[in-house]
């Protein structure tokens, strides 16, 4: 019994002391790798400045891509040279930007990167995508393209990402395309994909508001409305009367957020939808119009059964210009829902300010504070 404890005793003492060397002997190669890293960075920075400083006005000599090339081939100067031109690419736009691309491919950079694809260590591939988005070169479409079907989250939303800042139309229409109703991904993670896209943005939401898709389809009608281009809000406003709630409500978002009001009737409408997140969104979205035709039929919302919907439509009632107007009179009537909705809205998301303010320019009286603080007290008897 003495000799297994002694036994247990060394055995353990000399896994001890092996994890022990271990980690020195990772920190001494950690110490070594970053020494030889930096002994390369200011020559090779020093170089890779030198020729984006004169990108614009010079074409990159064979002699400079057959010596970063060179480079590539060595674990630690290749790593200088990713994080550099990385760093170019975040920072620098426009015509540059393509002659960055064109540099990063003839370097080799981007081959390299397109091989990193088959890992099988799938963050390494996530990894390779993004670094290829930030590159923009379209010879990683086709690689980058058989990597939808992949369910994961990393590597799919890298790839969508990477497509969308090459901007290339038909691959980018073609990735969603090739999507499964099981998308590994958020809506707000989608449409962040859509809202990057560089290239014709237009002819893409074109393309996709109308897939079978109803999931991707919403997707870019939201896109096209933080895009604010009213060109595609004639299209947009077909959805309103989709059968399909998502569209619906992502058409009254992007109208809304196009701010064009020619659809401020067909909103007023959705607010007797049999869906009560379709009135609840229609209540909110009217807020954003700010026109003076919405009053009334928010004025009836606040009635609604739903707490969701009473509370957008006072919400985008007290906004609109005249709206405290009819609260004024809403809190003279009998409705107890309406008038517990928007004194509620105006304690949390006014406070009093909006009260205060009406009082001292409208001549009704009594004032408006004084009726809220008398419908309160009579409440809480």
């Amino acid at each position: 019994m003495e000799l297994i404890v002694l036994y247990s005793i060394i055995l353990f003492s000399i896994l001890i002391i092996a994890l022990f060397l271990y980690l020195v002997a990772e920190k001494i190669y950690a110490e070594y790798k970053e020494k030889r890293k930096q002994k390369y960075q200011e020559s090779i920075s020093s170089l890779l400045d030198g020729i984006i400083s004169e990108l614009d006005e010079k074409e990159v000599t064979d002699v400079q891509i057959s010596i970063l090339s060179n480079y590539l081939k060595d674990k630690t100067k290749r790593e200088v040279i990713e994080e550099r031109m990385l760093f170019y690419f975040e920072n620098f736009k426009g015509s540059i930007s393509t002659r960055l691309t064109k540099l990063a491919e003839d370097i080799g950079l981007v081959d390299y990167e397109i091989k990193k694809l088959n890992s099988r260590d799938l963050h390494e591939v996530a990894l390779a995508a993004r670094h290829l988005g930030a590159m923009r070169s379209k010879k990683a479409i086709a690689k980058l393209l058989e990597l939808i079907y992949l369910e994961h989250v990393g590597v799919k939303y890298n790839v969508l990402m990477a497509l969308a800042r090459i901007g290339d139309e038909e691959a980018f229409i073609e990735a969603f395309k090739r999507l499964t109703e099981s998308i590994p991904l958020s809506e707000r993670s989608l449409v962040e994909i859509a809202d990057s896209f560089e290239g014709d943005k237009i002819y893409v939401y074109r393309k996709l508001i109308y897939i079978d898709d109803d999931f991707i389809s919403s997707i870019f009608i939201k896109s096209a409305g933080n895009y604010k281009d009213t060109m595609l809000a004639d299209e947009i406003a077909l959805f309103l009367t989709s059968e399909n709630k998502e569209k619906k409500i992502a058409a009254m978002k992007a109208l809304g957020n196009m701010g064009d009001n020619r659809y401020v009737e067909a909103i007023i409408s959705l607010l007797e939808d049999e869906d009560w997140e379709v009135r609840a969104i229609a209540a909110k979205v009217l807020g954003q119009m700010q026109s003076e035709k919405a009053l009334v039929p928010l004025a009836v919302a606040l009635s609604d059964r739903e707490w969701y919907v009473r509370y957008n439509a006072a919400n985008s009632l007290i906004s609109i210009e005249g709206g405290m107007d009819i609260v004024y009179d809403i809190l003279d009537g009998q409705d107890k829902f309406a008038k517990d909705i928007i004194i509620a809205v105006l304690e949390t998301s006014y406070g009093w300010d909006k009260v205060l303010e009406y009082d001292k320019f409208a001549d009704r009286n009594p004032r408006l504070s004084e009726k809220i603080r008398k419908y309160i007290e009579e409440k809480d008897r």
